[in-house]
């Protein structure tokens, strides 16, 4: 049975933080002091995923005050992919964890000659993820934000992302490297 349970960051440390560093380029990573700051000031939770107490992959999930969760990071290890076991987790996570809250997420650009990009999108909307019309430009990579709550109003969703963003950059780092293509 796939399950959800919250750690501490030192466990998330001692367990999964090398499949961290395996699993996102070194250029989608986060730097590990801010990550810490915002655990230290009740932003950021870890979540790891287990399969009958086994651990196989993980949330990094983020909440500010008055906002619908920030998926941050998840992923399910390799050996255990594309045996449903993230959708039953993120489906948990939405019932157990997010709830009447709602979650959001952004993904790399949809883009129609990268199957990748698609199947991923797929996966979210299948779901209950909706995309939004927006694309944003983060250290020079194109994303679009998804979302998993009633309201899709363009201009609130892209202040939301850009609320956590300066939450997890700062200003200096959000002004030159985060930006609104759409």
């Amino acid at each position: 049975m796939v399950d959800v349970l919250k750690i501490t960051i030192e466990e998330f440390e001692e367990k999964i933080f090398d499949y961290y560093l395996k699993l996102f380029p070194k250029e989608e990573q986060r730097n590990w002091k801010k990550v810490h700051k915002t655990y230290d000031n009740g932003i950021e939770n870890f979540y790891k995923i287990t399969l009958d107490e086994k651990i196989i992959g993980f949330f990094m999930l983020e909440k500010i005050k008055n906002h619908p969760y920030y998926l941050d990071y998840f992923a399910i290890f390799k050996e255990y992919q594309n045996r449903g076991n993230g959708t039953k987790a993120l489906k948990k996570l939405i019932e157990s964890v997010t709830k009447e809250d709602g979650l959001i997420a952004e993904i790399e650009k949809v883009d129609d000659s990268n199957p990748i990009t698609k199947n991923r999108l797929k996966f979210y909307e299948s779901i209950g993820f909706k995309l939004i019309n927006s694309e944003y430009s983060l250290y020079k990579v194109l994303y679009n934000p998804i979302v998993c709550f009633n309201n899709h109003n363009k201009e609130d969703i892209d202040t939301i992302f850009f609320d956590y963003y300066l939450t997890n950059i700062g200003e200096v780092d959000l002004k030159n490297n985060c930006y609104i293509v759409k």
